[in-house]
């Protein structure tokens, strides 16, 4: 009966109850939109660093990341064996990797020079697909080609069928000069990325810095499974004692920080929303209850407990808040449904976004989970604001309330 009797009392002015249920619904729908694109955008910068940098898991002689130091390589031949009989490892690649001083006739920079295989690249990197003008790296060429970035070649002033020259130090610390062609101009949405790297065939670099066969700086690998991630590290880790396997939440923490940090960040969004609008559902109750003094002396005079009025109001701020937070999470699944698949652009924003690593182009995403976290939440608020109306209610007395 009081369920039934709560339901009731919510819509017996339906112009406040609506108007209640609009300011929750919105309020929760620009919340939930919000979080939303900061997590569709904090998700692709992670992806995309996973797809075009970093990969799943790197593979590195153990004191390669502290000295970086040519002669620490490891034996391609050895990883190899290893690699191919791993279910959970989708695809592999070894680099060659060195930093050199990239020089044209109009300016210098210094790079960190990639020797990859491009086959093998192709399946683990999406490098290939970051391409604007140009090719990828072809496997038979006169001379010597290299992609570079849409934002490097504005620097250095070449364009497709450019010469660069690299000056670096082969394995035996000996000062090399050697040409490149310029075969392909990318751009991967990623200023900190571009202005650094530059690829070539790891064939040319290798004979460059005097190495010999099988011997890599870094092992690239993609997993078949986001599930099997830790425990494919923990299995190499332990085959390969003198190596240093890690994930990609290892080499770059940073990414791995800002994930944690965005999901507490929603939550945290959301909450202050919620708390915004507390106030506003405990005035709303509060003019219920002095509108209701009569009728609530009345029940209280017939015998009705304290109990039983305490649940009523509380029931009815519930239903307010629960009608509210429902229209809302249906207005941002909706929104973010769609907008999840066509994207935002944010043209004008592009090129600050991309100084952080970060796409101009946002795809909001929200886990499902969330939702249902964010209607209990709802669930508390209304429990909370129902608090002072109570205690309102409890102060009046049943006789005096008839009379007035």
């Amino acid at each position: 009966m009081i369920i039934s009797l709560a339901w009731r009392n919510v819509w017996r002015n339906k112009t406040r109850s609506f108007a209640v249920i609009l300011a929750l619904s919105m309020g929760l729908f620009g919340a939930l939109f919000m979080a939303s694109m900061s997590n569709g955008m904090v998700d692709k910068w992670i992806k995309s660093s996973i797809e075009n940098q970093i990969s799943d898991i790197q593979v590195h002689h153990a004191q390669y990341l502290i000295m970086e130091e040519l002669q620490l390589t490891m034996d391609e031949n050895e990883l190899t064996a290893v690699l191919k009989n791993n279910t959970n490892i989708r695809s592999y690649t070894a680099r060659i990797k060195t930093d050199a001083m990239a020089m044209t006739a109009n300016n210098s920079t210094q790079v960190s020079l990639y020797g990859i295989d491009p086959i093998r690249e192709m399946k683990v990197t999406g490098i290939f697909n970051e391409m604007i003008e140009g090719q990828y790296l072809e496997s038979e060429s006169k001379f010597k080609p290299i992609i570079v970035s849409e934002r490097l070649a504005e620097k250095l002033k070449v364009r497709l069928k450019s010469k660069i020259i690299f000056t670096l130090a082969d394995k035996s610390g000996n000062m090399a000069y050697e040409n490149f062609k310029v075969n392909g101009i990318f751009d991967t949405n990623n200023t900190m990325f571009d202005d650094r790297n530059v690829f070539v065939r790891r064939t040319d670099l290798q004979k460059i810095l005097k190495l010999d066969d099988g011997q890599v700086h870094e092992i690239a690998i993609r997993v078949a499974n986001p599930d099997v991630l830790e425990s494919t590290v923990s299995v190499l880790q332990h085959t390969f004692t003198d190596y240093k396997a890690e994930d990609w939440k290892e080499i770059n923490p940073t990414l791995s920080m800002s994930g944690s940090l965005m999901k507490m960040f929603n939550y945290i969004l959301v909450g202050i929303v919620l708390i915004a609008l507390i106030f506003g559902i405990i005035n709303t109750m509060l003019m219920v209850i002095l509108e209701r003094t009569k009728e609530i002396g009345m029940l209280r005079s017939l015998g009705m407990r304290k109990k039983k009025i305490a649940q009523m109001i509380t029931l009815e701020t519930i239903f307010l808040c629960l009608v509210g937070g429902v229209v809302g999470n249906l207005l941002a699944l909706v929104s973010i449904e769609y907008f999840g698949r066509v994207g935002i652009h944010f043209e004008s924003f592009k090129e600050g976004m991309e100084q952080f690593g970060m796409s101009a182009e946002v795809y909001p995403s929200l886990d499902y989970s969330f939702y249902v976290i964010i209607t209990v939440m709802v669930v508390f608020t209304a429990v909370f604001s129902s608090i002072f109306p109570v205690i309102r209610a409890f102060k009046l007395n049943p006789a005096l309330a008839i009379r007035d």
